[in-house]
């Protein structure tokens, strides 16, 4: 505890520098309260095929022994620590400290595979117009593995690809190496985001630059209860979500006009869910508001029209109608009819 506390002291807003030379990877390592993670994750760093890279790390104001794990690692990790001000600030001081051409992302609760690095740079050196390159991964919750994948993927998928991302993100962050010059050119992490930060930042990418997925599992994503993530609240992923890409649609003006479309639609697609939330939370008065915009911006959202009705009946009716057995549904991403959820709508 003494350790702890001196430790903490002493660092609250120094930087803890090993001035490394300047390697050709950065990666960038955002920590908070993740001291049962830290060292898994930072082995599968040190245990790269690929060698020329440095960890910069940004504790986030943890208060458990978090800061002690990266000062044991300190001769292949550089950190930072800054009072809590979530993931998007935390990534952002990181890439700040370093100056190397690529910045690869991971969270300190999940780990690379070995080849991870390799794979990547080779395809980001062979492709000069890329700017961003990720990967397929591992999702491990309660010691269950599911194989993250996206029909149609077989190959390489690279391009322009802003339309296909806007519709369904395809990228993890862990799985994610960016060149410098792309973040230079579009910008970091939006800070007032407290969810969807990193979606934020790779529409603005795939906005100006070409990207890739590999259809290859390099990393693996450990989705836990206990996160930071995991604790927002549902009201707050909604409307953030909503935030971010209406943050895209101000800063991406020169989008094809079916890209526009696209980011228009998902944006609808947004509201509609916020708005029947906060309907189905009672909240009918900004419920309205949503789903207006949500129609507003497409005509054809029958479902925003059918929740907009719903919005004037008494509570206890349009309460009842939403709960009620195969009474109303929605046609999900793929045209399947579903029930709608308080939760549809969280997963970016």
């Amino acid at each position: 505890m003494r350790l702890h506390f001196l430790i903490k002291t002493t660092c609250l807003l120094v930087r803890f520098k090993n001035t490394p030379n300047r390697s050709e990877v950065a990666v960038i390592l955002p920590c908070y309260n993740v001291e049962d993670y830290l060292q898994r994750s930072l082995t599968s760093v040190f245990t790269q095929s690929y060698s020329d890279w440095h960890v910069y790390a940004v504790d986030d104001g943890s208060t458990d022994h978090t800061v002690e794990i990266l000062e044991a690692n300190r001769s292949r990790c550089s950190f930072e620590i800054q009072r809590h001000g979530g993931p998007a600030a935390a990534r952002n001081r990181a890439i700040e400290m370093s100056t190397s051409p690529f910045v690869a992302f991971l969270d300190a609760d999940d780990e690379w595979l070995p080849q991870k690095l390799a794979r990547q740079l080779d395809l980001l050196k062979q492709f000069p117009t890329l700017g961003l390159v990720c990967s397929l991964c591992v999702l491990q919750t309660a010691g269950k593995q599911t194989v993250d994948t996206f029909p149609g993927i077989a190959a390489t998928y690279s391009g322009r690809l802003f339309e296909r991302l806007v519709r369904q993100c395809f990228i993890f962050t862990p799985t994610v190496v960016v060149r410098r010059r792309c973040l230079e050119d579009v910008g970091l992490f939006n800070e007032s985001l407290l969810t969807s930060e990193d979606f934020n930042l790779w529409l603005r990418v795939a906005a100006r630059w070409d990207i890739a997925l590999l259809p290859e599992v390099l990393a693996i994503t450990h989705k836990r209860p206990g996160s930071l993530s995991a604790a927002i609240a549902p009201e707050k992923r909604l409307s953030n979500g909503v935030a971010a890409i209406e943050d895209v649609r101000s800063k991406c003006p020169r989008l094809t006009p079916t890209e526009a479309r696209a980011l228009r639609t998902t944006l609808a697609e947004r509201l509609y869910y916020e708005g029947s939330y906060l309907l189905l939370a009672g909240a009918k008065t900004a419920a309205r508001a949503k789903l207006a915009e949500a129609q507003k911006l497409k005509i054809t959202n029958w479902r925003a029209v059918a929740k907009l009705s719903l919005s004037i009946l008494p509570n206890r009716v349009y309460r009842s109608i939403l709960r009620s057995k195969g009474t109303l549904v929605d046609p999900g991403p793929s045209g399947n009819l579903r029930r709608f959820t308080p939760t549809d709508g969280l997963s970016t």
